[in-house]
């Protein structure tokens, strides 16, 4: 491997890490924990709603398993995955107390733990900024696909910074200033949670449709208010 190409995938190692430090931390924890009570949102219903009850989803990056639950008590097969392995063993102590059927795992990027062809559909809840470098987002994308039944979905949303900021140098404040110089490989648009050395991608809609087209997937319909961004992506023919 080149020195630059084993430099990106070590320091993508480092980014990934610091997401999950992030929510496996006390804070996010309650914060996960809080909003199971709301259930499922009416854009998710009206995705699952296409498929039939005990159809196998996939929930990528579940935290304490909120969609998942709810989907399981509509009679789905479902997997949650994520991967800050304290917020998996929350979700695994609710399935005990809750008696509600769901498989929750923890996994490490980039490969999914499942065979070609396990999901009838997958759900990304504001879980494809952290994933660092878009090269890196593209083959996380291709591995979804990988693991979608033919013509599989991906319901995704996204928050993005239209309607907060104009363009990217607004977000090289003082926080990604600071964290910023421990890294060589960041792309334009990454940076770091306020106040914290967490990595996230800030995306604007319009450059998030263009990466979302150059993956295996084609994005079926959109929808943006203000910065909430919300599409369907579906397997291309191959």
């Amino acid at each position: 491997m080149p020195p630059m190409a084993s430099n990106k995938t070590q320091e993508s190692q480092r980014l990934l890490h610091s997401v999950k430090d992030k929510y496996n931390g006390p804070e996010e924890l309650d914060i996960r924990k809080d909003e199971l009570k709301n259930g499922i949102r009416e854009a998710e219903q009206a995705f699952a709603g296409k498929y039939p009850v005990n159809s196998r989803l996939l929930d990528i990056g579940c935290a304490t398993g909120r969609l998942c639950f709810a989907l399981a008590r509509q009679g789905y097969d479902v997997t949650g995955i994520d991967v800050a392995e304290k917020q998996i063993e929350q979700a695994r102590r609710t399935t005990k107390a809750e008696r509600v059927d769901v498989t929750f795992l923890q996994y490490e990027m980039p490969l999914l733990p499942f065979p070609d062809a396990s999901f009838a559909a997958a759900f990304m809840g504001n879980v494809y900024c952290y994933v660092p470098h878009r090269a890196s987002r593209i083959a996380f994308l291709e591995e979804i696909a990988r693991v979608l039944n033919p013509h599989g979905e991906v319901f995704l949303s996204q928050t993005v910074l239209d309607s907060v900021l104009e363009g990217y140098e607004d977000i090289c404040d003082d926080n990604h200033r600071r964290y910023a110089p421990e890294y060589e490989t960041l792309e334009e648009g990454d940076g770091f949670v306020l106040g914290a050395p967490h990595y996230l991608h800030f995306f604007f809609a319009e450059d998030l449709m263009a990466e979302l087209e150059a993956s295996p997937f084609q994005v079926v319909s959109s929808d943006l208010k203000k910065s909430d961004f919300k599409c369907v992506l579906r397997k291309r023919n191959t």
